[in-house]
């Protein structure tokens, strides 16, 4: 038993293995496209560092795990025409096949994998943009909300502040509505609405300020990247019936909540709209003017939000900062004691 055992590990050890990995890259940016594009084709791809001689550091894309040269030359394929970049196929024993970008006589037609590659790189890669708030010192988010119900509109304007676990958010309704101030340190919380001032528990303040929030306003264009994923048994797919760009879904009303639909700026790969079930009933989203924070965060100028019952909300986002910290005094309460 022991020489077969040995034989059989000798062939599995043998058993060539196949990877992919990208032309190197001046900087980890110009890979941006590849993660997302091997994700929406089946494939996990990393970007890592690597000093090659006589360039220096440069940056390269791996894809790994594949069975058969057959199989990788196809994925490099795939990735080489959804990227535009070439790849090379490297085998177990370290031989190399280039693999080019595949020439087109005329334009490529758009897939569904393709499309949503070029949203995800489009909004800051695998990452995105709710990643980079999470890793910032200081946070802060100005925007007006106005709520369309019952024949009438309630707009109000709010300012919210957030470092380590200090917290303020000030709320200004229009047409003699009730203003309001929260601020929260590790130690007090403080509410003022009204014109009464009072000392609050800081938990349930923080998780008041929080549904302010850049992550809880924003939602799905922070985080696009889930919000176009999909399991590999159920798919998304290039759609008909998108008012400007391409539409990618699973159709207008599918079974089960998730994304019904997202409709894409075509050139830009940008989040035009989306059509969201959920237990309550679709949310129909639409996005316009999006700015770029940082290179991996974009957010959108204006959000409009049809709910199931009927509500419209409209915001309009002025700012969003990602700071060292918060201006002196932010998380101080004229009239407050200190603690």
């Amino acid at each position: 038993m022991i020489p077969a055992l040995a034989f059989c590990l000798s062939v599995a050890l043998a058993a060539p293995t196949f990877s992919l990995e990208s032309a190197p890259a001046d900087t980890r940016d110009e890979l941006a496209s590849i993660e997302p594009a091997a994700a929406a084709s089946g494939f996990e791809a990393r970007v890592v560092k690597r000093f090659q001689l006589g360039q220096g550091w440069t940056w390269v894309a791996l894809v790994e795990g594949f069975a058969s040269e057959a199989e990788a030359t196809g994925a490099a394929l795939t990735l080489a025409t959804a990227t535009q970049r070439a790849f090379t196929v490297v085998a177990g024993g370290g031989s190399r096949t280039p693999v080019g970008v595949p020439v087109a006589t005329e334009p490529l037609a758009p897939t569904a994998a393709s499309t949503i590659a070029a949203t995800i790189a489009a909004h800051g890669g695998v990452g995105g943009g709710a990643s980079e708030l999470a890793r910032a010192k200081a946070v802060h988010f100005a925007f007006t909300r106005a709520l369309e119900a019952d024949g009438r509109t309630i707009e109000a304007s709010h300012d919210y502040w957030r470092e380590g676990s200090s917290r303020r958010l000030s709320v200004d309704v229009k047409d003699g509505g009730e203003d309001s101030l929260l601020v929260v340190t590790a130690s007090v919380g403080w509410l003022n609405a009204g014109g009464q001032l009072v000392s609050r528990d800081i938990g349930i303040l923080v998780n008041q300020a929080d549904a302010f929030a850049p992550e809880a306003v924003l939602g799905l264009a922070l985080d696009v990247p889930s919000l176009l994923a999909s399991p590999p048994e159920a798919p998304l797919l290039l759609l008909e019936g998108a008012e400007r760009g391409l539409r990618v879904g699973r159709g207008e009303d599918p079974e089960g909540a998730g994304l019904a639909f997202a409709d894409v700026e075509a050139g830009t790969g940008l989040l035009a709209g989306a059509r969201y079930v959920t237990e309550a009933g679709p949310l129909l989203f639409s996005y316009a003017s999006w700015t770029r924070v940082t290179p991996t965060l974009l957010v959108p100028s204006r959000v409009r939000l049809e709910r199931p019952d009927g509500r419209v909300e409209t915001v309009s986002i002025s700012k969003v900062e990602l700071v060292d910290a918060a201006p002196a005094g932010t998380f101080t309460v004229p009239g407050a004691d200190a603690p």
